[in-house]
């Protein structure tokens, strides 16, 4: 495997826009018929939404006697979702499935009709005495899972695990490149959580094909990029919980995925500095830019990919979660300090990428409604046009005019102010919120 550190890649410079191309806006959806859940897994099909996973109540919290992530507040169903017909049918669980599936934060990946979940954080055992990330990948087959619970069957036919230490990973993203698989960062962590104890990082990125046997996931060609992108006395590769994307790369036009914010560095804070790959076929190539400075949406949040043919430029918008910096009420922007440490965010930023600059444009004339986005997840339109080789990079080219229901946003971490805490707690979002975009 090859990798490579790149100073040159990216640079700020000037930048001829005095703003991003676009604005984003949400507004609540007419139906409402999802649960309150966040951290999920989601697969799409026929406009119904398959959620597995995920937490039932807000941020976990870093400090107590007893467990932050208690099994009374894992989501312990299945859910189906209709957000056109406003309605939604719960199920169970496979009984031998029960712990990996109730976890929060696992890799996931919808590959046409199965939905690939990887590791997730959570309790192995009743009582909540031991906790773990658990080591399996585990296939669900969309269409035979939400026929299931919409009739009030078994769920055990149409779900089946690989046991593999190698997938033992939570905080993490999962890809698909070509043929190829991507298992990109994240950590394994074991027992109760306690802030200031971290896992064990992955520092990687794996790359594998799949194919099942009876149904499992069968993992083949399993490689791993591990030679650190060392930048500013940090390992670039010790990150989780960050926001991802796959995105189209200006330079070249293929498809490859950025990687954004995530934490902890050797600082304590977040990273700030992107982190690119491509597959190329017979490799993975990684790069690091080291001239740009993210400073808004540094965690994972609902994200929104495009990219514009006619200028070769690459658009991510992040909407709301946690930032590093702020804008106060007059539009000022405001670096984040000790008194403020990445506090939630309401409002949208956009990052505009070309083949040789990125800028940041956090939108200052508009908030969003609450701070709100946090481990939330982006749905596109089915009807809005993506580009080749992608299930979810908007061609923005072929949008038109004017404001365009993009996809919806849901669920995710609600908080009540920037700094959470017992006067100011946060809570696990129902809301499906629709995600317009004014071109």
């Amino acid at each position: 495997m090859k990798y490579l550190i790149s100073g040159l890649l990216l640079c700020t410079g000037l930048f001829a826009a005095a703003q991003a191309p676009y604005t984003i806006t949400l507004q609540k959806a007419a139906s409402q018929p999802a649960p309150a859940l966040q951290s999920y897994a989601i697969a799409v099909q026929n406009g119904l939404w398959l959620l597995v996973g995920g937490r039932t109540n807000g941020f976990h919290g870093t400090s107590g006697s007893g467990s932050t992530f208690p099994t009374s507040n894992s989501n312990q169903n299945i859910w189906v979702i209709d957000p056109v017909n406003n309605r939604s049918w719960k199920g169970n669980i496979p009984a031998a499935l029960q712990y990996q599936l109730s976890s929060t934060n696992m890799a996931f990946y919808q590959d046409g009709n199965i939905l690939y979940c990887i590791g997730g954080y959570g309790a192995g055992c009743p009582g909540d005495s031991c906790y773990q990330t658990f080591p399996q990948i585990t296939a669900i087959y969309v269409d035979k899972t939400i026929a299931a619970v919409q009739n009030g069957y078994a769920t055990d036919n149409s779900i089946k695990t690989t046991q593999d230490s190698r997938m033992a990973v939570t905080g993490g993203y999962f890809t698909k490149l070509n043929n190829w698989f991507h298992l990109v960062m994240g950590q394994n962590y074991n027992g109760k959580y306690s802030g200031g104890v971290t896992g064990k990082y992955t520092e990687q990125i794996a790359r594998f094909t799949l194919s099942t046997l009876n149904g499992a996931p069968v993992i083949s060609n399993y490689q791993v990029i591990t030679t650190p992108l060392q930048y500013n006395g940090a390992n670039q590769f010790h990150r989780r919980d960050y926001p991802s994307v796959k995105m189209v790369m200006p330079a070249n036009r293929n498809v490859g995925v950025g990687v954004f914010g995530g934490v902890f560095n050797n600082q304590g804070g977040p990273f700030v500095n992107p982190v690119y790959f491509e597959d190329m076929g017979f490799n993975t190539l990684a790069s690091i830019d080291t001239s740009f400075k993210q400073r808004y949406c540094l965690y994972d949040c609902a994200s929104v990919s495009a990219f514009n043919s006619a200028t070769s430029e690459a658009y991510v918008s992040f909407i709301g979660g946690i930032t590093d910096w702020t804008i106060d009420e007059n539009g000022n922007e405001i670096p984040g300090n000790a008194s403020n440490f990445m506090p939630w965010f309401n409002r949208v930023s956009t990052l505009v990428r070309t083949y040789n600059t990125i800028k940041e444009y956090p939108q200052k004339n508009s908030t969003l409604p609450g701070y709100i986005g946090g481990n939330a997840a982006f749905i596109i339109h089915p009807k809005i046009a993506v580009m080749s080789k992608t299930e979810d990079v908007i061609d923005y080219a072929k949008l038109p005019s004017g404001n365009t229901l993009i996809g919806w946003m849901y669920g995710g971490i609600e908080a009540t102010a920037p700094q959470s805490n017992g006067f100011n707690p946060t809570n696990a979002s129902s809301t499906i919120y629709e995600v317009w975009l004014q071109k």
